[in-house]
């Protein structure tokens, strides 16, 4: 029973040791105790700032690797359009200097077409011109006084000059 009602002199000392301990505690511990307590309030309220900040920047971070990735895009896109631009230019290029080229070379076979042509006329033309002196000679090597007969020799050379 004595736990259930302590006596007058229990009661005094543990008043008085209790008193000590809150006295030793109040001088000694208790502000060490709310230093700590306030440097881990300003510590949490500081890392709840930082936090928050860190927050709004990832934010911002977010947002400018959105729009750099527009921007990006966006470039490609540019880059994409003008090397199909450049690629239809060339293309284009190559095929004008490809057609005047053939039409170079056109011109050119079609010149020489011409000189053979040409060279071909004379050739032609001077052996025209050599059976002629032979058909001459021999019209005036045949008598000539026999106009008809003269006549159809003519045409039956010249007939022999077509047929080659």
């Amino acid at each position: 029973m004595e736990l259930l009602m302590p006596g007058l002199g229990l009661v005094f000392w543990m008043t008085v040791a209790f008193g000590v301990v809150l006295y030793i505690l109040k001088k000694y511990a208790w502000k060490p105790i709310l230093n700590v307590l306030d440097a881990r309030e300003k510590h949490l309220a500081k890392s709840f700032s930082d936090a928050k900040r860190i927050e709004h920047e990832v934010t911002q971070l977010a947002a400018m690797k959105s729009e750099k990735i527009a921007e990006a895009e966006k470039i490609y896109e540019e880059i994409t359009v003008k090397a199909e631009r450049d690629a239809e230019k060339i293309i284009a290029d190559a095929r004008e200097k490809a057609e005047q080229e053939a039409h170079e070379i056109s011109e050119k076979t079609d010149k020489m077409m011409q000189q053979f042509k040409e060279e071909a006329f004379r050739k032609v033309k001077g052996q025209i011109s050599d059976l002629s002196i032979e058909i001459a000679e021999k019209v005036l090597l045949e008598e000539l006084s026999d106009r008809d007969r003269n006549s159809r020799y003519v045409s039956s050379l010249l007939e022999k000059i077509a047929v080659n």
